[in-house]
């Protein structure tokens, strides 16, 4: 979003968070605790960025379906968004 020349980022609140990733707010903190998460401001609240919703849907399906625990999820994440580069750039390579 862009104002008067300026971009602004949406950010979220650890309430609207929960809601739109279909979690609660105790499991956000519980992500914020395993350092899983990380907020975009934190004085005088707590604020996300909008890509943090689908971080947080993407942790509870792994945490479900691989039923990976908190200390490798940080692991698994990492290992995604490598896979996920590796294939961009085939895609790049490709076109």
């Amino acid at each position: 979003m862009r104002e008067s020349g300026v971009t602004v980022e949406r950010t979220v609140t650890v309430r609207e968070l929960a809601y739109c990733s279909g979690t609660s707010r105790a499991a956000i903190h519980e992500l914020l605790d395993h350092d899983l998460l990380s907020p975009a401001q934190s004085v005088p609240q707590i604020r996300f960025t909008a890509e943090a919703v689908e971080r947080v849907r993407k942790i509870r399906r792994i945490s479900m379906e691989l039923e990976v625990g908190y200390p490798a999820m940080n692991l698994v994440l990492e290992l995604l968004d490598r896979l996920e580069r590796l294939e961009c750039q085939l895609q790049e390579r490709g076109s």
